[in-house]
């Protein structure tokens, strides 16, 4: 606890507290802790070394989260901390969704229309585009030497046909995006049905295909949605759906899966290099030599089956 008592002490309405509680929660990227102030409840995130390398700007977060905020989808700041990025939020209470909860037509309904509220939102200053993510993520993993898959120069050819199709699109296509939206980074409330959503460090203007995508596998341990809850949520969406937006979703869900697991081979690098301390009961090069092996290979081979017919 040596590294949050200082960071405490720099929370301006905190400082006279008879009592503060300190508890560690869940967190990658960041040291996360629920902090109890004179018996009110605070989310403090610390923000983590090197995040700059991974593209992730605090400016644009804290921006991002306060317009959700006003639009009552995310939790209220209660202090932004520089030069570092620290962030201190309202207690948000609510839960996760199990998998089960994820793949009913109900909450798929509320998730669709929580994704259509976020994309009404300003935006933030950034721009979320996942192919320079993947190309920033692989040059950070090969700056450090990382292991990449024998296959990886296919997989990038895949990413260029999706790319090519967005330039395709001459839909409004342009939205201000979460970018990040699996389901630990939302809580459901019940009375009423209701969603937060957390963790902003991702969100700007980008492709609303990415966001439906990481809908799709919003319980991303578990696989994606069925495809009928699929096309529940793009109906959901879209009102009529056409077969060009479910493929524009197709190549938004490999690009998902690719983002993801250059994320995962870029924190191992990273990790590797010293530059960054390595989780508890998490291992990042095997959950992205996993994903290329899997997820994301079968992910390809839907896309270009979907591409020729």
């Amino acid at each position: 606890m040596d590294i949050i008592r200082p960071i405490l002490s720099r929370v301006p309405a905190w400082q006279g507290a008879q009592e503060i509680k300190i508890e560690r929660i869940a967190g990658l990227t960041n040291q996360n802790y629920r902090v109890t102030v004179d018996g009110r409840r605070y989310a403090l995130r610390i923000s983590g070394e090197n995040t700059a390398r991974l593209n992730i700007n605090r400016q644009h977060e804290v921006a991002a989260l306060q317009a959700a905020a006003a639009a009552g989808i995310a939790p209220q700041v209660e202090a932004f901390i520089l030069p570092e990025g620290h962030l201190v939020t309202r207690w948000v209470e609510g839960r996760h969704w199990t998998v089960e909860e994820c793949r009913t037509p109900q909450h798929i309904r509320l998730l669709g229309e929580m994704v259509k509220r976020i994309h009404a939102l300003p935006p933030n200053g950034a721009v979320f585009s996942p192919f320079a993510r993947v190309r920033n993520y692989e040059a950070v993993a090969r700056q450090f030497n990382a292991p990449f898959p024998a296959n990886y120069a296919g997989f990038i050819q895949t990413m260029q046909a999706v790319e090519a199709d967005q330039q395709q699109d001459t839909s409004d296509w342009q939205r201000f995006c979460h970018n990040d939206l699996v389901c630990v980074n939302y809580l459901f409330s019940e009375n009423p049905e209701s969603i937060k959503v957390l963790d902003w460090e991702f969100a700007g203007l980008g492709d609303l295909y990415y966001d439906l995508a990481t809908a799709v596998f919003t319980h991303d341990s578990d696989g994606p949605i069925p495809a009928e809850l699929e096309e529940e949520l793009l109906t959901c969406y879209f009102g009529t759906v056409t077969d060009w937006q479910r493929r524009r979703l197709q190549g938004m869900k490999v690009m998902l899966m690719l983002f993801t697991s250059l994320w995962g081979l870029a924190q191992h690098s990273m990790q590797t290099a010293g530059l960054i301390p390595a989780p508890e009961d998490f291992d990042y090069l095997e959950f992205s030599q996993y994903l290329f092996a899997h997820d994301l290979r079968d992910l390809q081979e839907q896309y270009l089956r979907a591409a020729q017919g």
